[in-house]
Formats: C-alpha cells, sequence, structure tokens
C-alpha cells in the first residue's frame, strides 16, 4: 500500500537512511531523514539518528520485498551506467 506521494531527492549526501527492525522481527523499515549535508554513506546510528515527525518510511513484512527493492536498485544503478537495454522511457514523471 502507498500512503500518500512524496519524493526523496538522492546524491548530495543530506539524506540518512537508518534501518529499523522491530523486536519480535515481524517488521522492518528504512527511515529517511534530512540531515544536512554529508559524506555519501557517512552513518552512525546511534549518534545521528532521532525520531521525527517528518521521517519518511519504506517498511516491510517480508524479506522477499527487501530482495525486490534491491534488485531494481541495481537494475537503476546499471540503467544510470548506461546499460539501458531495458530502460524505460517517455514516463510521465517530471523528476
Amino acid at each position: 500500500m502507498i500512503k500518500g506521494k512524496s519524493k526523496v531527492e538522492f546524491g548530495t549526501g543530506d539524506i540518512l537512511i537508518t534501518p529499523l527492525v522491530k523486536e519480535d522481527l515481524t517488521k522492518g523499515c528504512l527511515v529517511l531523514q534530512n540531515k544536512g549535508n554529508r559524506v555519501i554513506g557517512e552513518y552512525s546510528p546511534t549518534k545521528d539518528f532521532e525520531k521525527s515527525e517528518s521521517d519518511t518510511l519504506i517498511t516491510f513484512t517480508k524479506t522477499e520485498s527487501i530482495d525486490v527493492l534491491i534488485e531494481r536498485l541495481e537494475k537503476l544503478k546499471l540503467m544510470m551506467n548506461g546499460d539501458v537495454e531495458e530502460c524505460r522511457a517517455g514516463f510521465e514523471y517530471e523528476f
């Protein structure tokens, strides 16, 4: 289910991405937070993470869904590096 519509723009290091899992391991999420400019990939969850009302959550109840997301991100990475064999063109999103 998708609730609402948001745009998250990566590329400057200003988004902290923190993985969290429920204590009973039934649900996990990635928390996306604006944290100002940093080095891309810089991460210190104990130092940098603090819950906020403006957090964006990507939640998962099955690890298979995480596998699909990883596979699609890998495909997008290839496409952005020039492998446009399966590239979709002419879509109507402005980004």
